[in-house]
């Protein structure tokens, strides 16, 4: 079952960690004046740019293009009857971080590749995830203080409200193999505007360093990134991570055994979650899908059928009263067999792989290129809510490259999964499918 999604979702990603400040970031450019195509020929983190001068159905589009291409590409090189996971906002964001850095062709090859046309619109796009960590947050914040001082009235099984919505980022560099510095402007820009910390480590130490940071920033759902990252000059990281309960929780008592068919017609027994509630519905020949509101501002979306302009029909969906039965389900996958790096390739961008990389602002002392980009996420669905997770890898290396009636939603097949923010552009955390 081929499953699209031509979204209106705005992507997260990679490399590098995001910020998770309260205010809009102060971004900079990573370059001198741009030229007429928006790139910059002098390595200096000097000018300001203006997102504001980008519209929201510019992003939305620019998004939706991004977040279908990067998930048929995926599914197009092996993962298409295969349970996965992937977080286009991590590899998006980290791969902002290597974009800060570039300069020249190698900036413009890897702003495309992203789906951006200059960086206004990444500016835009980054300002627009750290806005939804800031609403999940505050709304989180409220609902603390409301508990506590309203106690009372929450009756004696309840807990305090929990949850997590986290973006970081950190920068690793190998004392013992890097032959030179990174450039202080660069540094100072990236700890200022994507609270991004440069750390200096060797060779025998660094595997365990950034396994460890990894670890900590999603909570163990992640242990690791690589088993041996010693050879590397340099790694850009980012981590997401999200822990959020549903508005309507699913009871345990009301979790049964069923049956689920795999994509190659067999079956298997799995605990099914129910629950009936009026959701969001949506229902044509092609597809059919409920939207399961989460605290905090989060949505998630479960699609039956063809996954292919959901966001589009988003605007057809009304409010029913839907009998859901979902199957609780962990799934972890490891995108660490070149699939993003060939899929920025596929779009164009070839220079930042090779020779020809142009990472003078990020270092002028190391002609740096990516050797590697890895992703590993992890996500865990049950009653109470979804607690999910992504660490996105840049590796990098100075040198010569190698390359009204009650309706139902029975999850019982294969079905995809979306883990977004409600908001005017939705940004498309996590997507996945469960084949078998």
């Amino acid at each position: 079952m081929k499953k699209r999604i031509v979204s209106t979702l705005l992507s997260i990603v990679t490399v590098s960690n995001l910020i998770t400040g309260c205010s809009s970031p102060d971004i900079r450019t990573a370059s001198g004046a741009p030229n007429s195509s928006g790139i910059s020929n002098a390595p200096d983190i000097t000018n300001e740019y203006n997102p504001s001068n980008v519209s929201a159905e510019t992003l939305a589009s620019s998004n939706a293009d991004f977040n279908s291409a990067l998930i048929s590409y995926i599914e197009q090189n092996g993962f298409a009857e295969e349970n996965y996971m992937i977080s286009p906002t991590s590899y998006r964001a980290a791969m902002a971080l290597a974009i800060v850095g570039a300069d020249n062709a190698t900036k413009e090859e890897l702003l495309h590749a992203m789906g951006f046309n200059d960086m206004n619109e990444l500016v835009a796009w980054y300002v627009s995830v750290t806005e939804s960590v800031d609403k999940y947050n505050e709304w989180l914040k409220d609902a603390q203080k409301d508990f506590k001082e309203n106690r009372e009235d929450y009756g004696d099984g309840a807990s305090k409200p929990s949850g997590v919505f986290d973006l970081e980022n950190s920068i690793w560099r190998n004392t013992t193999n890097a032959t030179g510095e990174l450039s202080q402007d660069y540094m100072d820009y990236v700890a200022k505007n994507f609270n991004a910390a440069a750390n200096n480590v060797s060779s025998d130490k660094i595997t365990n360093a950034v396994n460890d940071w990894i670890d900590e920033n999603t909570d163990g759902l992640i242990r690791s990134i690589s088993d041996d990252l010693s050879a590397s000059d340099l790694i850009l990281i980012n981590t997401l991570y999200l822990k959020a309960s549903w508005k309507n929780d699913f009871d345990e008592y009301c979790t049964e055994e069923g049956d689920f068919t795999t994509i190659f017609g067999d079956t298997v027994s799995k605990d099914f979650m129910n629950q009936q509630e009026e959701f969001l519905y949506y229902e044509d020949d092609d597809c059919k899908f409920v939207v399961l509101p989460m605290n905090g501002g989060i949505n998630a979306v479960f699609i039956l059928g063809d996954a292919t302009g959901v966001m589009d029909k988003m605007s057809e969906a009304s409010y029913e009263d839907v009998a859901v039965s979902i199957p609780k389900f962990v799934t972890e996958t490891s995108f660490s067999q070149n699939e993003l790096i060939g899929f920025c390739m596929d779009r164009g961008a070839t220079s930042a792989f090779n020779e020809d990389a142009d990472f003078s602002i990020m270092s002028d002392e190391m002609d740096l290129f990516i050797t590697d980009i890895i992703q590993k996420t992890k996500i865990d669905v049950d009653e109470k809510g979804v607690r999910a997770a992504a660490a996105t890898a840049i590796i990098m290396k100075a040198g010569c490259a190698e390359i009204e009636e009650v309706k139902e939603f029975t999850a019982d097949q294969p079905f995809t999964y979306m883990i977004l923010t409600d908001s005017e552009t939705p940004e498309l955390l996590f997507y996945g499918q469960l084949v078998k």
